[in-house]
């Protein structure tokens, strides 16, 4: 399954394919102490950024993973603010607000794979927080993931319990809360939250 060039997010938002350009805006974004806070692995450099980027595109190339640069788009034509959604200049380059992540068919040591389900992920750069984007983000790669994959009967968002705003984030992109998870220390030392969005009714 090819990923598309371009998904709208609604006004002035777009989801798009990683660039090895981004390697430098994906460091800064990661220096970010809270964005570490909640990331198990983040690149330092620029060896590192590549290293992550190529790991993206080889997740979509074997269909385990289709991972999107969130992106803010650049002032309109007429500069008196963000472009509309699917309005982009082509010389134009927008801002890195983000990343949001369809991962296919996850699972682990508790959790067996399921054909049926997939897992989404995502984070947002320290300067964009609060805007609501990236519930916007989310909602978009949802509603592209239940059209792509015919068979999906469900998407998952996990975090860990200490990590209130991506509950409202997942509550606004229609993921209502469906389970806690118990601890799975050294890498989830705290309980975890489930929530799920079921595919929606033809």
């Amino acid at each position: 399954m090819s990923m598309p060039a371009f998904l709208p997010a609604g006004p002035g938002l777009s989801l798009r394919p990683w660039r090895a350009r981004d390697a430098r805006e994906l460091i800064d974004a990661y220096r970010d102490p809270l964005l570490r806070q909640f990331t198990r692995t983040w690149p330092e450099d620029e060896a590192g950024a590549r290293a992550w980027l190529a790991r993206e595109e080889a997740g979509a190339r074997d269909g385990s993973r289709y991972s999107f640069a969130v992106e803010l788009a650049a002032q309109a034509p007429d500069g008196t603010g963000p472009a509309p959604s699917g309005v982009r200049e082509p010389a134009a380059t927008g801002l890195l607000a983000g990343c949001v992540v369809l991962k296919v068919f996850p699972h682990d040591d508790d959790r067996p794979a399921r054909t049926d389900t997939a897992e989404v992920g995502y984070w947002t750069t320290a300067s964009v927080r609060g805007r609501g984007l990236a519930g916007r983000a989310v909602l978009a790669l949802a509603d592209w993931a239940f059209t792509a994959l015919p068979a999906l009967a469900r998407l998952e968002l996990l975090h860990q319990v200490d990590n209130e705003p991506s509950c409202r984030v997942a509550e606004k992109a229609g993921f209502p809360h469906h389970e806690t998870l118990a601890p799975h220390p050294p890498v989830f030392p705290l309980p975890g939250h489930v929530h799920v969005r079921p595919r929606p009714a033809a």
